[in-house]
């Protein structure tokens, strides 16, 4: 008889601690998706501080900072060469060099020369800026090779290619 008030005990227990259980899993859940979306805004307001950040005061961009948010170029995908490449095309006066010429003056750019990397890895590390078309390769003289690209900063006129 005392043996089966012990093991009702032990049943109660049980069956107790897997409602707290369950009830514990869903509580977390809950957070989890509640951080998710905190998280989501606060990329959000990172893109929007990104685009703002040029308008701001002094004092506004001590105040971003002071807030820890990483406004690097790096954090939206870009690499170093990708955002090399764009100053590039940023700062040159005709906004358009052929690819062998964007290449050719990301090297130049370099301190040190031996750190730059080969063609076809400056070609494979520059793809987002042409995936988010922040630059527009039109295919140039020579069909099999990307030497002849012509690349152009997005929003401005377009080369005129001349076929031979």
């Amino acid at each position: 008889m005392n043996n089966k008030g012990i093991f009702d005990v032990l049943l109660q227990n049980i069956t107790e601690d897997q409602k707290l259980l369950k009830e514990a899993d869903e509580k977390i859940d809950q957070a989890k998706e509640d951080k998710q979306a905190i998280t989501d805004r606060i990329k959000g307001y990172r893109k929007d501080a990104t685009a703002m950040i040029k308008y701001a005061s002094d004092e506004q961009i001590e105040k971003i900072k002071a807030l820890d948010l990483d406004l690097s170029e790096s954090k939206q995908g870009l690499n170093s060469v990708a955002t090399t490449a764009f100053d590039i095309m940023m700062n040159t006066k005709k906004k358009s060099l052929t690819n062998e010429e964007l290449y050719q003056t990301y090297i130049d750019s370099l301190d040190d020369k031996e750190k730059a990397v080969k063609y076809t890895e400056f070609n494979i590390k520059c793809r987002p800026l042409f995936n988010n078309q922040r630059l527009i390769r039109t295919k140039g003289s020579d069909p099999k090779s990307s030497r002849t690209d012509i690349i152009t900063l997005n929003g401005s006129s377009k080369a005129v290619i001349k076929k031979e």
